[in-house]
């Protein structure tokens, strides 16, 4: 038997979860799907690793106990514009599509687990992490973007006995930002005892891990690749081939629709709508999603969408971090602090009608 949806929302990330409420909320009949059965704030998940006492359960929640509208466990296998069908064989026929799959680093399950779908596994997950990393005397950051200086900083902060080092492949770290928010990342970082060598591109090589650029030889107890983020789209390819570009991501117009399609649209970090890829952007692009479909209904116009005004704050630890602004770049704590303080957990949750689980 074949289950009908007004709207279909495709991933339970920021852009997802935003979309899905805001619609249940205004009467909708959206049915969300995921292949983990809990929401996560995944931009804490570094600090939650190294140290998870100091976030315990907080970044993660079950969306039984919080979304508005209907939740089903299940991968997509394949899709078209009408239909969906599930790994089990579920097939989900729906008015509106919103393809809201997100993205993975393959080589850093971690940050977005790949196997633990679960609550409890997840938790389980991140426990063992912990005590792996806390059994390392010698640890390996690849990758300098804003992923990997904050775990080189939680590292740092929670472990400050253990040798730390950063190797990005150019010569300043998070290359997408300003000079002074550069520098200045590199200051606190190294502040914290943190070894950071630019122009390296280490891989493993036995029990040992080779830079191709120099030859140099590094050997470490613990490494974690900060590289290579992909976005969750390969369920496409049967039905869909033709949306997708050369990096896999989903073409879109600037009201996110899907080009060639008028009944499905695509946002966050699996779409070509916005080159900045970061959960709280996605969550705007899913609230303006969610109003231009409502305005739409009522025959109201819709704006096109446009890159919102937003500060990138980069943590280096539990109490250092920079932002990057609209009028420039601070290291004032009580800017830093709007992210540091709990990693935004608490303000994520409230952007959908909710709030965090307890610590423990």
């Amino acid at each position: 038997m074949k289950k009908q949806t007004d709207v279909l929302v495709i991933g339970g990330g920021f852009g997802g979860v935003g979309l899905a409420q805001k619609l249940s909320k205004n009467g909708v009949s959206v049915t969300l799907v995921d292949r983990k059965n809990y929401f996560e704030v995944t931009f804490a998940m570094l600090r939650n690793v190294a140290n998870p006492k100091l976030l315990g359960k907080m970044p993660r929640k079950l969306y039984g106990d919080f979304i508005d509208g209907a939740f089903i466990q299940g991968s997509v296998e394949s899709m078209n514009d009408e239909e969906a069908t599930l790994s089990n064989g579920e097939v989900i026929r729906f008015k509106r599509a919103i393809i809201s799959s997100g993205s993975r680093y393959p080589s850093l399950p971690l940050a977005k687990s790949s196997s633990a779908l679960n609550y409890a596994d997840r938790n389980n997950e991140i426990t063992g992490n912990q005590q792996t990393l806390a059994s390392a005397k010698s640890v390996l950051v690849i990758g300098g973007g804003v992923v990997g200086v904050e775990l080189a900083g939680e590292i740092a902060s929670a472990f400050p006995d253990k040798k730390i080092t950063l190797a990005h492949s150019s010569d300043t770290l998070l290359d997408n930002l300003k000079p002074k928010a550069q520098r200045k990342a590199l200051e606190q970082l190294t502040a914290r005892g943190v070894r950071v060598k630019f122009n390296r591109r280490f891989t493993k090589d036995g029990n040992v891990y080779r830079c191709s650029k120099s030859n140099e030889v590094v050997q470490v107890d613990m490494a974690y690749a900060c590289i290579g983020m992909v976005p969750n789209t390969e369920f496409l390819k049967a039905e869909l081939p033709g949306i997708l570009d050369e990096n896999g991501l989903i073409k879109v117009d600037s009201f996110m629709k899907v080009k060639g399609y008028e009944n499905l649209y695509s946002l966050g970090d699996c779409a070509t709508l916005d080159s900045n890829k970061h959960g709280y952007i996605a969550s705007v692009q899913g609230a303006m999603l969610a109003d231009a479909l409502l305005k739409s209904a009522k025959g109201k116009k819709v704006k096109p969408y446009k890159t919102p005004t937003f500060a990138l704050i980069a943590a280096t630890g539990t109490d250092s971090g920079v932002a990057q602004m609209p009028f420039g770049v601070t290291t004032a704590r009580f800017i830093v602090n709007l992210k540091q303080k709990d990693m935004g957990i608490s303000n994520m949750y409230k952007i959908y009608g909710s709030e965090a689980n307890q610590l423990n």
